[in-house]
């Protein structure tokens, strides 16, 4: 196993965590998608670390690196896991400009507490634009939150999740909520 660990491309990455800065609007929002500590700001320090099964290239050049096969990436604030990651840097290379998540995309929002489940979401392909504070899903989007699940019914639906707990639907879909108050601990029904 290819273990992936650059110091410079770990400082970029710790901005990648679906938020760079605290939400747009002063007024507090009511998290929409269960996506809690994705809408705030980083702890100083964070580490984000990034595994390729395959290979990882870095291109200065074009100011991109790409990580191929089972592509796991392990932050504070999320996990993700592909088939492969690309990362553009800005001009400069002071942050992400872009961060392309392709095959297979699973992402995990990791909760301060070990009993409470962060948002999961699925799809063919993500892509995080940092400067706009948000996540887009496509290819057979669908986010589970809890009891709540946003399917799409069409493989061109996109989910577009934003970093002050908004988020879009563009495309056919449904959205089926569980109610589980008469399930036994194994979920299910009597």
């Amino acid at each position: 196993m290819k273990i992936i660990q650059l110091f410079s491309i770990l400082v970029l990455l710790q901005t990648a965590a679906f938020a760079q800065s605290p939400p747009a609007s002063p007024s507090p929002r009511k998290d929409l998608l269960g996506l809690g500590d994705l809408t705030k700001d980083r702890p100083k320090g964070s580490v984000t670390e990034i595994t390729a099964q395959t290979e990882a290239t870095f291109d200065e050049k074009e100011n991109r690196a790409v990580f191929r096969g089972d592509v796991k990436v392990k932050d504070p604030s999320f996990l993700l896991s592909s088939d492969s990651l690309t990362v553009y840097l800005t001009k400069d290379r002071s942050g992400i400009d872009r961060a392309v998540a392709e095959g297979n995309v699973v992402i995990v929002q990791q909760t301060k507490s070990s009993s409470e489940k962060g948002a999961v979401g699925r799809s063919n392909r993500a892509e995080y634009l940092p400067g706009k504070g948000m996540m887009t899903l496509s290819g057979s989007p669908e986010i589970q939150q809890g009891i709540n699940r946003h399917i799409s019914t069409s493989p061109d639906t996109r989910m577009i999740l934003y970093r002050d707990g908004r988020a879009t639907t563009e495309g056919p879909s449904r959205t089926v909520i569980t109610d589980t108050k008469d399930m036994d601990a194994g979920g299910r029904l009597p």
